[in-house]
């Protein structure tokens, strides 16, 4: 729907003309008191589903089904966010393809991250000044999720074709593109309908290993692809069973009380469970979105990433194969939820943006033979909060939870070692002790700097954080220096003589 400054009357008649379901979502979210914005975006996601079950369908006509893909993604586009929207994510694309046609490949790929990344910040410039503060979608979403797809491609291309390949490590060749796709298999890569509107992010090779059908090329499908009405359906339910939580999130603890002074009064105890509290719900709306959005990626047969061999016998007709789905799996909500570390967290929350910032900032910033250090840490959280735009909560979030990334670090190479032998065998009940501490902090902290994301003003962060006098903060950056500087590395475990 389009916001208008004029008269109701003339925005009334500007929204209805672009009801393309008869004012379905206006009135099913007036009856249910969802945001017809995101119900739009729920209907194109479950939509998808039987779309990508015709998809798999197809012939193995590559051109057939890119065309399909492309008519899909910019329907939905112009269904949630209107019909103009689809504009941006055309023109970025194609002065992007220019690039990478025109340009030295020594050049391209900077100048296609610039490019990509300049575009985008510039749109969340243009949203923050007319919607501050707003969480109405618009096409800065998928914007964002086009900025990864593109600069990914444009590493690629170049990896692809250097001539320094000792410098590539085992991911990048596998990712490398010798050749530009043509302009229908790049603008399908763009527009694929089960990840344009919510991610997530996918590879160019893979995107076209799964259109040419060569993904299948193994003894456990034999060019075909298996069937994906189980798995997709076992990953919308999990999806389902996310929704109550998205309803209940606002409820539990209203955002507005934690900036309150009625929240400030509490006692320690109670803003602690509290601030976990609102945290907590909050995350399942994204663990519903990224699950609605893989489920149709499964359905297709994009999802498909190889498969385990299990033996119930000798022989080789007695082994079984069980196939994986988890190519595009964007989050693990137990492994997140009961996370005792930083890593385990940034492994298993985001995992398409968490992967591009690896292996696209993180690798990229750090020499080949060397290993990171604290810049390239704070390197990949700076163009992360860049990524997702210039509200100050983000960069409140990113720059604490940089240093809480390298505490974790120097916690797991000084502390780990003191419960753990040097065979790997754990010293208890020391190690259910650190294990123990280890996930409560993680979790609290979490939710604790995690709601600058919520907040989004400097002004309301600051006023949540204040509420604890800053106290985790100073705490954050003390812990840093004490481990960083002054805890000492305990000495290497001398190696066993073996005995002869």
């Amino acid at each position: 729907a389009v916001v208008s400054t004029q008269s109701t009357g003339i925005s009334i008649k500007l929204t209805r003309t672009m009801e393309l379901d008869g004012g379905l979502a206006r009135s099913l979210s007036a009856s249910i008191g969802f945001p017809e914005d995101q119900l739009k975006t729920v209907l194109c996601l479950l939509a998808s589903y039987p779309f990508a079950f015709i998809l798999k369908s197809f012939p193995n006509v590559p051109a057939v089904k890119h065309v399909f893909g492309i008519v899909l993604g910019l329907f939905f586009c112009t269904y949630c966010l209107g019909p103009y929207a689809w504009i941006h994510s055309f023109v970025t694309s194609t002065i992007v393809y220019a690039f990478l046609t025109l340009l030295p490949l020594r050049l391209s790929y900077k100048v296609v991250f610039i490019f990509s990344m300049g575009y985008m910040s510039i749109s969340h410039i243009y949203r923050q000044y007319n919607d501050y503060m707003g969480w109405t979608l618009d096409y800065t979403g998928p914007q964002m999720l086009l900025t990864l797809k593109l600069s990914s491609l444009g590493f690629n291309y170049f990896d692809g074709n250097r001539t320094d390949t000792e410098k590539l490590n085992d991911e990048m060749k596998r990712r490398s593109v010798k050749k530009l796709p043509t302009l229908l298999e790049f603008y399908g890569f763009v527009y694929f309908f089960p990840t344009f509107l919510a991610g997530p992010p996918m590879e160019i090779t893979d995107y076209l290993n799964f259109i040419n059908m060569t993904a299948f090329n193994d003894k456990a499908c034999n060019g075909k692809i298996p069937s994906t009405v189980l798995p997709s359906l076992f990953t919308l339910l999990k999806a389902l069973l996310c929704l109550p939580m998205v309803f209940l999130s606002d409820f539990v603890v209203p955002p507005g009380f934690i900036v309150s002074d009625a929240f400030k009064n509490l006692n320690w105890s109670e803003k602690m469970w509290r601030i976990h509290a609102h945290a907590f719900p909050t995350r399942f709306k994204y663990y519903f979105a990224w699950y609605l959005s893989e489920g149709s990626c499964v359905a297709s047969g994009l999802g498909y990433n190889g498969f385990e061999t299990v033996k119930n016998g000798k022989k080789e007709k007695d082994e079984k194969y069980v196939l994986k789905w988890n190519r595009l799996t964007n989050v693990y909500p137990y492994y997140v939820e009961f996370a005792q570390s930083t890593r385990d967290v940034a492994t298993n929350w985001n995992v398409g943006v968490s992967d591009w910032l690896r292996n696209y900032v993180y690798n990229r910033v750090t020499p080949p033979g060397q290993k990171p250090t604290f810049f390239a840490t704070l390197a990949t959280f700076s163009i992360s909060a860049f990524w997702h735009g210039f509200y100050p909560g983000y960069y409140c979030f990113f720059i604490f939870v940089a240093f809480l990334q390298e505490i974790g670090k120097d916690i797991r190479r000084k502390v780990r070692p003191l419960v753990v032998k040097s065979d790997g065998t754990p010293k208890q009940p020391s190690k259910r002790i650190y294990d123990f501490l280890g996930f409560v902090l993680t979790e609290w902290i979490f939710s604790y700097l995690g709601l600058s994301f919520v907040l989004l003003s400097f002004d309301n962060t600051v006023r949540n954080w204040g509420a604890f006098y800053f106290i985790p903060n100073v705490l954050l950056i003390v812990v840093f220096v004490i481990m960083r500087f002054i805890f000492p590395t305990p000495p290497a475990p001398k190696p066993v003589a073996k005995k002869e």
